[in-house]
């Protein structure tokens, strides 16, 4: 069946990057999550999954570690980055790479999609500048997959709107 043919909603996005974070780019496989003992979030990000060195703060682990490194770019917090995510998983570019994923299941396989445009209202930070968050332009995504299994191994913002984003009444 593959992961093209999957509408991809809030629940398996969240699946895919708790799969995916801290496990080595070359333990993905379909079927039982890995242990926390098996996992590896490096601080670099560097052969693992790691959407956790892009989500702002502590989070909830959802993602890895959530170790949102200031030298890159950050979505807001943990639920800011699966709503991107499944709104870009949504986009024709992610559907034709998700069946090009279908069509060639190699172990290393992975589509590489940058500058995917995305229209919620999304926030977050450039990279270096953790104190002025932004409206995000679009979302870059690393993806991979083994059956039925969706990896996410790595997403960020990669632009922003150039204003600040708007402050909150009462804040």
């Amino acid at each position: 069946m593959g992961v093209s043919s999957h509408t991809f909603d809030k629940g398996m996005v969240e699946a895919a990057l708790s799969r995916s974070g801290g496990v080595g780019l070359g333990a993905y496989a379909y079927g039982p999550e890995l242990p926390a003992s098996m996992r590896n979030a490096k601080p670099t990000g560097k052969k693992v999954g790691h959407v956790y060195i892009h989500v702002k703060g502590d989070g909830d682990n959802l993602v890895g570690a959530n170790a949102g490194r200031d030298d890159r770019s950050l979505f807001a917090d943990t639920q800011t980055a699966v709503n991107a995510i499944v709104e870009v998983l949504a986009t024709a570019t992610c559907k034709s790479a998700l069946g090009r994923l279908d069509q060639d299941p190699q172990p290393n396989a992975q589509e590489w999609i940058k500058s995917i445009p995305v229209t919620g209202h999304y926030y977050g930070y450039a990279a270096g500048q953790n104190a002025t968050k932004r409206k995000i332009a679009t979302v870059a995504v690393n993806m991979r997959s083994h059956g039925d299994a969706l990896f996410i191994s790595s997403c960020y913002p990669d632009s922003f709107q150039a204003a600040p984003a708007p402050a909150l009444a009462g804040t």
